[in-house]
């Protein structure tokens, strides 16, 4: 199947215009569910992406250690201390805390920052059933593809799930998977997997990102940094989960459009949106910093690198400078 890639203006679509008839929430509420005690940059750096593309309200819901740090890093960002590890008691009620707060959502991200702590781990597990009973699109990266390669039955066949997985975290799905892919071509592996999963969207990253839900590809070939930082995947799962909530209010009929994108497709545009996005950031920041490229350089691009690409095509209303 031959790869293609979507047009800005049909991307721009997805972007809710500024008006000053909008409230709060408007643009979107969004979580990065995941950090613990080790990994507290990583769900910082998925909602504060999430807010320097135009999201209202992010969330993180963190293990209880991680949340004292992850609170000095922005007072932008509420931060949740529901989730225990193993070594925190008690275990009970989280899901009681963490259900009331998924129903005011527009999409979730799982997984950055997670580890491998086995109770942790649950939680997850549940919460992934949580969002999908919800028809909540949600990112799943990192440590939640793990959960995924042991129970697939998670989200099979369930539309609005996006994988992200670099090249090491993809072999290991495909190998929990049965795949084998050891002749394939990066996009036929994708699609593979895309498929065994029910036509989950899968975002191969890599040189170049492919984007694949089994039906159709896309490949993201948007020139990056040669920096291979940790985080940076973490910033692209923050903008998946802005431009999939972007896409439920799109879908909702939230602002006036022409309608010219069909539901299904969604999906599929914002990741590609989102890969966009997240590469150039990486390029700018690269171009700026070079080799001492860090994903706090990235992320302090992702306002410019949206403006490069969205900024002509947008009709935002600004406000008079007089």
């Amino acid at each position: 199947m031959s790869s293609q890639q979507p047009r800005l203006q049909t991307l721009a679509q997805l972007i809710p215009p500024l008006t000053y008839d909008m409230h709060k929430g408007d643009c979107g509420r969004v979580a990065a569910l995941g950090g613990c005690d080790e990994y507290t940059g990583a769900p910082y750096f998925v909602a504060s992406t999430a807010l320097r593309l135009g999201t209202d309200l992010a969330y993180i819901i963190c293990e209880k250690d991680a949340a004292p740090v992850i609170k000095t890093y922005s007072p932008d960002i509420i931060v949740n201390p529901y989730l225990r590890s193993t070594a925190n008691q008690p275990h009970t009620g989280i899901e009681e805390k963490i259900a009331p707060l998924l129903d005011r959502l527009h999409a979730v991200s799982m997984g950055s920052g997670l580890g491998n702590d086995p109770a942790l781990h649950k939680t997850v597990r549940w919460a992934i059933q949580a969002a999908r009973e919800r028809g909540l699109p949600l990112v799943l990266d990192a440590d939640s593809l793990t959960i995924l390669g042991a129970n697939p039955e998670l989200i099979h066949g369930y539309r609005g799930a996006v994988l992200t997985p670099n090249a090491p975290e993809f072999n290991r799905l495909c190998k929990a998977l049965d795949l084998d892919i050891a002749e394939k071509s990066t996009e036929e592996a994708a699609q593979m997997l895309a498929l065994r999963l029910g036509g989950v969207t899968v975002v191969r990253k890599g040189k170049v990102d492919v984007i694949t839900n089994g039906d159709r590809v896309f490949v993201c070939d948007e020139n990056g940094g040669l920096r291979r930082c940790g985080g940076q995947g973490d910033i692209l799962s923050g903008a998946v989960v802005t431009f999939l909530a972007w896409g439920e209010k799109y879908k909702s009929g939230a602002w006036k459009h022409k309608d010219e994108i069909k539901h299904d497709e969604v999906t599929m545009l914002a990741a590609y949106a989102a890969c966009m996005l997240a590469r150039h950031a990486s390029f700018l920041a690269y171009d700026e910093c070079g080799r001492s490229t860090q994903s706090s350089n990235i992320l302090e691009q992702v306002d410019m690198a949206f403006d490069n690409k969205f900024d002509q095509l947008l009709q935002a209303v600004k406000p008079s400078k007089s």
